[in-house]
């Protein structure tokens, strides 16, 4: 099947693309032959905070690779509106499992986090790549179910215990997800309380109590769209984490 090009890029993004797909984890095993047979569709995106990367119902399905910064992923209702789910790292690979099957599926929307660069992928170009060569399935799987026990354990713990713990637990999983595992460092993470109170499904002044009752325990400093996590093992403790 003919992919129609993306218009051509320049010389330092087409080198950037081939050496980002050559390095990341879930294209591991790909021929260099293989990695330029996906150049030609390949669309390099750069992001600021806010803006959309991708919808799931809008335009031709595609893979998106994260290169850079972070994509925050929210499920879509009808109604348009719109929960935030989970946050994407360098690395993570996003939207594939639309095309492994014909099945009814949620419907995603995938906006930029901060300053964020996308390499977006056609879709059914992957998926005719690795079916013509099965063995490279094994690489995008392991990379995938990783992310999707991520994405579980994230989404458990929006939903498990009280507030403060639900809130406890999603920010040093966050915490995690921008790769700070101990407490040899405060970590800022750029999360509104409107942002918390979206993930977790409670009011933006429930999330203002409970970040007080935080602070006042010197677990986080609360700023202007953003949280500073001041002792990360007392949060997983909170919440049973530890």
């Amino acid at each position: 099947m003919t992919h129609p090009p993306h218009p051509p890029h320049s010389p330092a993004d087409e080198g950037l693309i081939r050496s980002e797909l050559m390095a990341a984890e879930s294209f591991a095993g790909w021929s260099p032959s293989a990695i330029e047979g996906l150049l030609p569709t390949a669309r390099l995106g750069r992001y600021e905070r806010g803006e959309m990367v991708k919808r799931e119902d809008d335009g031709a399905p595609e893979v998106l690779l994260v290169l850079s910064g972070h994509m925050l992923a929210s499920r879509l209702y009808p109604d348009d509106s719109r929960v935030p789910v989970f946050i994407f790292n360098p690395g993570n690979v996003a939207s594939i499992q639309a095309r492994l099957d014909n099945e009814k599926h949620a419907i995603y929307a995938y906006e930029a986090h901060d300053s964020t660069s996308v390499l977006h992928l056609s879709a059914q170009l992957v998926v005719e790549r690795l079916d013509a060569t099965p063995f490279l399935w094994k690489a995008m799987a392991k990379v995938v179910v990783k992310q999707h026990r991520s994405i579980a354990s994230t989404l458990l713990n929006f939903q498990s215990g009280n507030t403060r713990q639900r809130l406890a637990a999603t920010i040093s999983r966050l915490a995690r997800i921008y790769g700070v595992d101990d407490d040899t460092r405060n970590l800022r993470l750029r999360l509104s309380q409107d942002d918390l109170a979206a993930m977790l499904q409670v009011t933006r002044r429930s999330i203002n109590g409970e970040m007080r009752a935080l602070e006042a325990q010197g677990l986080v400093r609360s700023e202007y769209n953003a949280v500073t996590v001041l002792d990360l093992q007392a949060l997983r403790s909170l919440h049973g984490d530890a």
